[in-house]
């Protein structure tokens, strides 16, 4: 049936929209297709939108990163305490060794910034972990600890 569909025949049948919005204009209605906010006033300090400053020292908001990795995301992150609100901390910061200290709220900012309302650690995690065979992240036999391997840039204080 929808392959029966033609521009001629959709126009008239769609009577609710202008025939010259596009599909952008259309989903992002918000008469049509109102806003769902997710987040929760106790999240509101850590989970902002305000911008991290990535290594290279440019600010950028959250939103605006979408096409950004899971492991600079990290990095950003222990690299602006003020933004992590206490979610990673440096263990070893010469040897790049790092732990999650809350990794649900790891996995939450995570989730916003690629706008996916499902995302959990374990899924989060297992991104991590496929940063072994990069060598951007090596294996630390230590639950919910990391460390960044030879081909992670960004992270030395003695690089930045």
């Amino acid at each position: 049936m929808l392959d029966s569909v033609t521009h001629s025949t959709f126009l008239p049948n769609a009577s609710f929209c202008d025939p010259l919005m596009s599909w952008t204009d259309l989903f992002s209605n918000e008469e049509y297709y109102p806003a769902f906010e997710h987040q929760t006033d106790a999240d509101s300090n850590c989970l902002k939108t305000s911008g991290i400053k990535s290594q290279d020292g440019h600010s950028h908001s959250r939103t605006s990163l979408q096409s950004s990795h899971l492991w600079e995301f990290v990095r950003d992150l222990l690299l602006s305490p003020e933004e992590n609100c206490g979610i990673l901390e440096w263990e070893d910061r010469e040897q790049g060794i790092f732990r999650v200290v809350k990794s649900e709220a790891l996995a939450k900012m995570w989730g916003q910034r690629k706008k996916n309302d499902r995302m959990t650690y374990e899924k989060l995690s297992r991104a991590l972990r496929y940063y072994y065979k990069t060598g951007i992240l090596e294996r630390v036999d230590r639950r919910l600890v990391y460390k960044f391997g030879k081909n992670a840039h960004g992270w030395q204080e003695d690089k930045l």
